[in-house]
């Protein structure tokens, strides 16, 4: 037996809530999007200075100078010299970058990432 008065739908307050929890996902979104296009744009500046045959790997200040030029021109501002660690074994540097990012979210609410990256330069 079919019931033709059966409800058929979401009603306004499903709505809402759906529309709300949508919302949320795309403010969250747009809030974490920035770290992650900061951080893209820092492994291709350590991979452009692994490949910059100018840059004296042995030297910690010429990596740094490096790293920082290329940081500025591409306005990554959440990375500071103190997350970079060098570390020189058998002819090999590893260049090491680890950071955390907190930015406001709703309210007392922070969202935040942590982020690490290394590469080796073979000179």
């Amino acid at each position: 037996m079919i019931n033709k008065h059966s409800q058929k739908g979401l009603t306004t307050i499903g709505w809402l809530a759906v529309i709300g929890i949508f919302g949320l996902l795309v403010v969250s979104g747009f809030k974490v999007l920035p770290f992650y296009l900061d951080y893209f744009k820092l492994k291709s500046v350590m991979d452009g200075v692994v490949q910059d045959e100018t840059v004296d790997a042995r030297s910690k200040r010429d990596l740094l100078f490096a790293l920082n030029k290329r940081l500025m021109i591409n306005q990554v501002l959440d990375v500071k010299k103190e997350h970079f660690t060098f570390e020189r074994k058998n002819n090999i540097t590893t260049m090491t970058v680890e950071y955390e990012v907190r930015k406001p979210y709703l309210a007392d609410l922070f969202i935040g990432a942590h982020f690490t990256y290394s590469v080796e330069i073979k000179r």
